[in-house]
């Protein structure tokens, strides 16, 4: 049980770097204190995001081969781990001028590179703190508690340095150190809270034996006189964590631009939805050991594919509001199943290599749904028909996936 609850803390540490750095505050702060443009700034943040996740598309599968076979796994998810922390702080010296764009874009793309890799070597762990039967519980409680975690974070973020008019430590609004501040409230959050993981984690004694170059090891997993079902599996999800990826990315930014959301009406939206999110990685993750994950996912692509047409035709506050809420039910559970699907069809010594193959399927592309939506968004001008190239990305994957049998 403390394996697994450290486990799950080290989701509650890092969903202050994406919570509050990628989606919410800081990505707003960019657009419209930095770029001073809702448009440009959203094209400008999804274009990065983009670049930076396929550069880990690239390198994720050789560096988690080549971990595999030297036993790093836990190496690399320290040294990532704090990488990321370290370039986040950095983030304070982002001042609120058209000078800093390209430093803060920068930074941030490093820093989510990094970030990227940790994520990599902590999903290929679950089979390490958790029993085969319970592999669904196990992963729905850490993305649990990750969205606890992404509650709280925003929580404090806004009480002690936004919605006060005496920010903590006598931060100044003037200049918004307040907001850039908030850099090291993400960095000493997310050190403090994974320490427990980053230190108890112990390296697997064993160590792959295959003497065959790095890329022959990552091709044999997904090849075999054609292509194998988690060689599929790997597509379908490709093309639904682009959708999913976009929407996660550019909602916070779509959410002020569209709906005019104040800091703290944004605040009460990540509020609703990570409540939802909570709620729906602890049912999801319990019916996944019961029904199995190909259904979890199904159900959730269909929940997060209607929640979303209905927000893009939404035009009251209220509505958006209840449909984003809708939406967040189904992250959870569609984020835990796809980390069971692979966890479960590889053996230990290919966890690494196989979560590599795993960050390239949700990576390698994923530059097309932020890239999508930014650009379809600068050429119309309207950030709702920009927004709809998510949903289509979210139905393609849903269809290859129903294509796929026997799938657990």
């Amino acid at each position: 049980m403390k394996k697994i609850f450290n486990y799950a803390l080290y989701d509650f540490a890092n969903s202050s770097f994406t919570t509050i750095i990628i989606t919410f505050i800081f990505s707003t702060y960019f657009a419209q204190q930095i770029v001073k443009d809702p448009i440009l700034g959203q094209s400008y943040w999804g274009w990065t995001i983009g670049i930076s996740g396929f550069a880990v598309a690239i390198i994720g599968p050789f560096l988690g081969a080549f971990s595999d076979k030297n036993n790093l796994k836990v190496s690399f998810l320290r040294i990532f781990s704090l990488l990321c922390i370290v370039l986040t702080s950095t983030l304070w010296f982002a001042e609120p001028s058209n000078d800093y764009i390209f430093f803060t874009l920068t930074i941030v793309a490093i820093a989510n590179f990094f970030y990227e890799l940790s994520q990599l070597f902590y999903n290929s762990l679950l089979k390490n703190i958790s029993l085969e039967k319970n592999l669904g519980k196990s992963s729905g409680a850490s993305f649990a508690l990750g969205y606890i975690g992404g509650i709280l974070v925003l929580l404090l973020a806004i009480k002690l340095f936004i919605d006060t008019e005496n920010p903590i430590f006598g931060l100044k609004k003037e200049n918004y150190e307040n907001v850039r501040a908030i850099s090291f409230f993400v960095s000493l959050w997310f050190l403090i809270f994974s320490i427990p993981l980053l230190i108890s984690a112990k390296k697997n004694s064993i160590k792959t034996k295959d003497s065959t170059n790095l890329f022959s090891q990552i091709q044999k997993l997904v090849w075999d006189k054609g292509i194998k079902k988690i060689g599929i599996f790997f597509i379908a999800r490709m093309l639904y964590a682009d959708g999913l990826n976009a929407i996660i990315i550019m909602g916070g930014i779509f959410a002020v631009g569209v709906f005019q959301l104040s800091i703290k009406e944004l605040l009460q939206l990540s509020i609703l939805m990570n409540i939802s999110a909570v709620i729906g990685a602890i049912i999801g993750g319990y019916f996944n050991d019961l029904l199995g994950s190909k259904k979890i996912i199904v159900l959730s692509l269909l929940g997060i594919i209607i929640s979303s047409i209905l927000i893009l035709f939404s035009f009251s506050k209220i509505y958006f509001f209840v449909f984003a809420t809708i939406n967040g039910l189904f992250i959870g559970p569609i984020q835990s199943a796809s980390r069971v699907v692979i966890s479960k069809m590889l053996i230990n010594e290919d966890q690494s290599k196989g979560f590599g193959l795993f960050a390239t399927s949700g990576k390698l592309t994923s530059f097309i749904g932020p890239v999508l939506v930014s650009t379809l968004t600068f050429v119309s001008g309207s950030q709702r028909i920009g927004f709809s190239a998510a949903i289509f990305l979210l139905v393609i994957g849903l269809f290859l996936l129903l294509r796929i049998k026997e799938l657990d």
